[in-house]
């Protein structure tokens, strides 16, 4: 390690902790990953990564692995759940990435979480799967018994760094020690699940991003690998939340997931749930044909329940830091969430390239807050930017609604990418397409971010 070099442990090897940690590492501090799972190469859904986060993996040396692995979308298109009819597009091919310097790409979790994996290795970093952190201390006494922040492991395994970052979801082991929030949520429901190009109608595009929406429920498929397999989303504000939730104060039944996406049963203590597979099959009952067949076939055993948590005040303490869904879940409907935990571990690779060692490492965690808050928060709450009335239809690759998500941030480690546009620093232009009770918007956000 060179003389400024900081000792660095990352708490959950997900997209932003790996991200983090290859970045810190590629910066010269010494950095170790504890992961709770057995494996770092985690199955899930697939990721879609706008350009904002795929000019980080490319400076850090990830895209072309990528996207080897991965598929690049022609365009994106948002229909009308009910008639199908279309109502705008955005191309997201050559003209976007000539725009931002990187392309939009769509690849499996696992295989960016090995992409991942596979480039802290070789950048020395100690990765330790089979480690789940149950407390942090940086006490005085636990800095001057073990040299530095503490982080305590199941089975009796304790590990000390100067910096703490902690990737370990919405419900972070590290999250009270920066800040509370309680959980909330308007009752929206999730079931998803890939399909094979057969599973397609043959007047179906292969090579598109498509969402179906409407004033409760809508529906996304993308591809996966085009032409071989399909992710498929349908979302739906559940009628029975507000009849079987207990009190706003209390406590939300399921357990939350990364990104505050309660997972099984609602239960409320009277055997009541929300969101089950006869409200997913009334909410798109009269969607059009292609949506109808294919939300027949998503799977039904696992209901994901979208439980919100609003960003925390304050991202530091000390020595930690917490990073992606353990500060600021994203909403799902974004598709910002892995893009968003990315754009953060850039951000603290920055702050802490010129630390002067342990000494200066609470300085520089609060520099990473003040560079990464007030943007975070912004997409986070992205749904209340286009909350007005509609506008006409744009050109497909009119990207003015975009720009202020898409466009890399500035930085030392995104320095290697110039601003394609004088108008990045533009408010986005409204675009909806409708709206239902409560705050969730249907527009152009839903579909392309």
């Amino acid at each position: 390690m060179g003389v400024n070099a900081v000792e660095i442990i990352v708490i959950g090897g997900g997209i932003g902790g790996l991200t983090a940690a290859l970045a810190l590492a590629q910066g010269g501090h010494r950095v170790q990953v504890l992961e709770r799972a057995a494996r770092f190469a985690q199955p899930g859904p697939a990721l879609r990564l706008a350009p904002n986060a795929t000019a980080v993996l490319s400076l850090l040396g990830l895209l072309d692995h990528v996207l080897d692995l991965g598929s690049r979308p022609r365009r994106a298109l948002l229909r009308e759940l009910g008639s199908g009819a279309e109502l705008a597009e955005l191309d997201l091919g050559a003209p976007l990435t000539a725009r931002y310097g990187t392309p939009y790409v769509v690849i499996g979790r696992a295989d960016l979480l090995s992409v991942l994996a596979d480039g802290c290795t070789d950048a020395d970093v100690e990765l330790r799967p089979g480690r789940a952190a149950i407390a942090v201390d940086q006490s005085r006494q636990a800095s001057s018994v073990m040299g530095g922040a503490v982080v305590s492991c199941a089975g009796g395994r304790v590990y000390a760094g100067d910096v703490v970052l902690a990737a370990d979801g919405a419900r972070s082991v590290a999250r009270g020690l920066v800040g509370r929030g309680a959980p909330s949520g308007e009752g929206w429901a999730a079931y998803r699940g890939a399909v094979s190009a057969d599973a397609l109608a043959p007047d179906e595009a292969r090579d598109e991003v498509v969402a179906w929406m409407g004033p409760d429920a809508h529906f996304t498929r993308y591809p996966i690998r085009i032409g071989e397999a399909y992710e498929q989303v349908a979302v739906f504000r559940s009628h029975q939340y507000p009849l079987v939730q207990p009190s706003p104060l209390g406590p939300l039944a399921g357990a939350a997931s990364p990104g505050g996406t309660g997972q099984g049963r609602a239960d409320t203590g009277s055997g009541q749930e929300w969101g089950g597979p006869d409200e997913l099959a009334e909410a798109f009952s009269l969607a059009a044909a292609p949506v109808r067949a294919a939300v027949r076939s998503l799977r039904r055993k696992r209901c994901l329940r979208m439980i919100d948590r609003a960003p925390l005040a304050s991202w530091t303490n000390g020595r930690i830091a917490l990073l992606g869904d353990a500060v600021h879940p994203m909403p799902g409907y974004l598709a910002q969430g892995a893009c968003q935990a990315i754009e953060d571990a850039a951000a603290l690779a920055d702050v802490l390239r010129d630390c002067p060692g342990p000494r200066g490492v609470q300085d520089a965690l609060a520099g990473y807050q003040a560079r990464r808050a007030a943007r975070a928060i912004r997409v986070a709450r992205a749904r209340q930017v286009w909350e007005s009335a509609p506008q006409a239809r744009r050109a497909p690759d009119d990207y003015a609604a975009s720009d202020w998500l898409y466009a890399p941030q500035q930085g030392r480690l995104a320095s290697g990418f110039g601003v394609r546009s004088a108008a990045f620093g533009c408010h986005a232009r409204r675009v909806i397409v409708g709206r239902g009770r409560g705050t969730q918007p249907f527009g152009m956000i839903i579909l392309l971010t």
